[in-house]
């Protein structure tokens, strides 16, 4: 079967959805022996054609400076290349990973053509407009109208939309798709996400010798506006009033020099630490989860999240914002706690618990594993090439 997956952003730069689409092709193409490209934006501007050591390909086509994000581009894509790349690589399916210019134009010229057409939803109509600090009566407008938008673009296009929880099925849904909508997790590793004994060459590489001699509070992602993490740096001198412990930021992105500034200012800089950018297929990344003792994520509108996935993987408890598709991962009181995604002092309250009951700790830990194992990214393939299979069939006829 010839795949192709289209996404506007994609590696270098380090998301949830990168890494998905990055495992997706190459489980597709290594295990499954399929031959995958991945449509996205060029990092240089202009157009190229790459292979890589994971045998698929990706196809990066002309991109211009993104207006709202400076470290991104996007690539107002040209319908003349989208049919070019059509007709020179006859796709038997495509799975599109967002709706934006590149999918768009994609969806359109393969819909010419009767090429079958997926679409996983991975984000909360939430998630753009988290950046316009709208007035809330305007934001619900803006949300509700963009999400009638996405469906009138799936039912055009599209044979089916997947989402990967109930929680963003059910928004879709409010837009009056008429196309199946499917739930998918978008899965975790299990073979590479576990507990693990954690090296000195680690510790040394991040300078952490000196971090490790009390509990660690670990987050994992971009650091983002959408993260809710200005919440964070208001709970982070809450929780060390009363525990002596460690925070540990993994990740890069737009706020992370002004959280840095923010902790400096605290006089915190002994007590936070910030990592910066980490490759998303390093194996450093499991050695973090690995160091922590809970895992915290004070996001509100979270479609599913792969962080919090992997650190259940690993053994931890979550402390998780009472919104969006957290509470299908998290149940409060057995594998951590969801709090309210603004609530300081619930934060405090529940990270406190935790990191003063080592049983408890412990217990929660192994109960994350337990719930975790139905997502196996194994299944994940399994579910998409059953789907990818049957819409190719029926389209067929």
């Amino acid at each position: 079967m010839k795949i192709f997956y289209s996404t506007e952003v994609f590696l270098p730069h380090i998301s949830g959805v990168t890494k998905q689409v990055d495992k997706l092709a190459s489980y597709f193409a290594q295990q499954l022996k399929h031959q995958v490209w991945v449509i996205t934006t060029s990092t240089t501007g202009e157009y190229v054609e790459e292979g890589n050591e994971n045998s698929y390909n990706v196809l990066r086509l002309k991109s211009y400076p993104n207006p709202f994000k400076k470290n991104l581009r996007i690539s107002y894509a040209n319908t003349k290349i989208i049919a070019k790349i059509l007709e020179e690589y006859q796709p038997d399916i495509i799975h599109l990973q967002d709706p934006v210019f590149i999918s768009q134009c994609l969806a359109k010229e393969a819909h010419k053509r009767n090429i079958p057409i997926l679409s996983t939803q991975h984000s909360s109509m939430a998630f753009p407009l988290a950046y316009l600090d709208l007035p809330p009566n305007f934001n619900r407008w803006a949300q509700k109208t963009l999400t009638k938008m996405l469906a009138n673009f799936f039912n055009k296009y599209c044979q089916l939309v997947i989402t990967p929880s109930q929680f963003l099925k059910e928004e879709v849904e409010q837009g009056k798709v008429n196309v199946p909508i499917k739930v998918v997790s978008n899965g975790v590793d299990l073979n590479i996400f576990k507990r693990n004994q954690i090296s000195e060459e680690f510790l040394n590489k991040y300078q952490l010798l000196d971090f490790i001699n009390k509990p660690i509070i670990l987050y994992v992602g971009r650091i983002d506006k959408d993260k809710n993490l200005e919440t964070l740096m208001k709970v982070i001198p809450s929780v060390l009033k009363n525990n002596s412990t460690h925070f540990l930021l993994v990740g890069d992105g737009n706020l992370k020099d002004r959280l840095m500034r923010e902790v400096a200012n605290l006089a915190l800089t002994n007590y936070v630490r910030f990592t910066g950018a980490i490759d998303a297929f390093n194996e450093d990344i499991v050695n973090f989860y690995n160091l922590a003792s809970v895992f915290v994520m004070p996001s509100a509108i979270e479609a599913q999240n792969l962080a919090v996935m992997e650190a259940m993987a690993c053994g931890l408890p979550i402390v998780a914002a009472n919104s969006g598709a957290l509470p299908e991962l998290v149940r409060n009181t057995e594998n951590g706690f969801l709090v309210p995604p603004y609530a300081v002092e619930a934060y405090t309250q529940a990270l406190g618990t935790i990191l003063a009951n080592e049983q408890l700790q412990n217990k929660m830990g192994q109960q994350s594993r337990i719930l975790i194992a139905d997502h196996d990214f194994i299944n994940t393939c399994q579910q998409l090439f059953g789907i990818y299979t049957a819409v190719y069939k029926s389209l067929s006829r």
